[in-house]
């Protein structure tokens, strides 16, 4: 089975994969795995001067927490597939 995950180095050098992950590939303790590594790029910094960025935050205090799942349906009065 083929997975692409994100992993966290620990501070003693050691990978750390999500449970969900582990789980699913059905990885025991000792078990052996192929790894490829990339880093991620540095995160860029926000620049406060784009007219956008400063938008983050302006909508807090809605009533609505799922709208990352619910999107259609609040857009368009779709349900969701």
């Amino acid at each position: 089975m083929l997975k692409t995950c994100e992993a966290l180095v620990m501070d003693n050098g050691h990978l750390s994969v999500a449970e969900d992950v582990r789980h699913e590939m059905d990885l025991q303790c000792g078990e052996r795995v192929e790894i490829t590594i990339r880093r991620f790029p540095a995160q860029v910094p926000l620049d406060m001067d784009n007219p956008l960025a400063k938008m983050i935050g302006m909508c807090k205090g809605g009533e609505k927490t799922d709208l990352s799942i619910n999107h259609d349906y609040y857009l368009y009065k779709e349900d969701n597939p």
